[in-house]
């Protein structure tokens, strides 16, 4: 845990407990603390060199947002993944993405393609030299470019209320086995379908992408 907990840190521009939280938080979606990892008030403390009350308000926001657990004894835990989760996310994720996907193919521009194409060789790129946080910035990169171009404010403003999640689980499931290949794969697919100004083929690109991405989080659950 002292490893994980190098990465939390706090600036004092806001609240005590809300730079306790939003480091904490950040740490949890980009996987720096791990599913079932435990965290301890005084450890954390002292680690910041803050006081326990801090900590502990940050740790009672984080479990209002579903993101860790009270331990039966003391302390608190990351919050592991459920099939229940997946099911939920997996709807939304699917609900959301095949309409902006679709809107983004009838708004796409050459220039915009070009530079879709480029973040996915740089992903690809990443994902050989192992370079895994770089792979997932890259990816949200990837998505944030489609998103912005479907010209839809009131659905981007929805889409950005559950990019912390998107970004946990698509950071969990890149790291599966196989996970970014097909990805890539399905990217390319997705890339060449709206180059002919196909939002129907996107649509069922990505909805047949999440569904891969289901499937492959349930079995890593069903791993442990």
């Amino acid at each position: 845990m002292e490893k994980a907990l190098k990465g939390v840190w706090i600036d004092r521009k806001k609240s005590l407990h809300e730079e306790v939280y939003d480091s904490l938080k950040k740490s949890i979606l980009h996987g720096k603390l791990k599913a079932g990892q435990r965290l301890l008030e005084e450890q954390l403390a002292h680690r910041i060199g803050i006081s326990r009350t801090p900590v502990r308000e940050a740790f009672h926001k984080l479990e209002r947002d579903d993101l860790v657990t009270r331990l039966p004894r003391r302390g608190f835990a990351v919050r592991e993944f459920t099939k229940d989760d997946l099911e939920e996310i997996f709807g939304i994720f699917s609900a959301l993405e095949s309409y902006a996907f679709y809107q983004a193919t009838l708004h796409m521009t050459p220039e915009k393609i070009i530079t879709l194409k480029k973040k996915i060789e740089e992903l690809e790129k990443a994902v050989k030299n192992k370079s895994f946080d770089k792979a997932v910035q890259l990816q949200t990169d990837f998505y944030d470019l489609i998103y912005k171009s479907c010209r839809n404010k009131k659905l981007l403003n929805i889409i950005n209320n559950f990019q912390d999640y998107f970004y946990r689980y698509r950071s969990a499931l890149l790291q599966t086995k196989d996970g970014f290949k097909h990805s890539i794969e399905d990217y390319r697919s997705m890339l060449e379908a709206m180059k002919k100004k196909n939002p129907r083929l996107v649509e069922r690109i990505i909805r047949k992408h999440l569904l891969r991405e289901k499937e492959a989080a349930l079995r890593e659950i069903e791993k442990k």
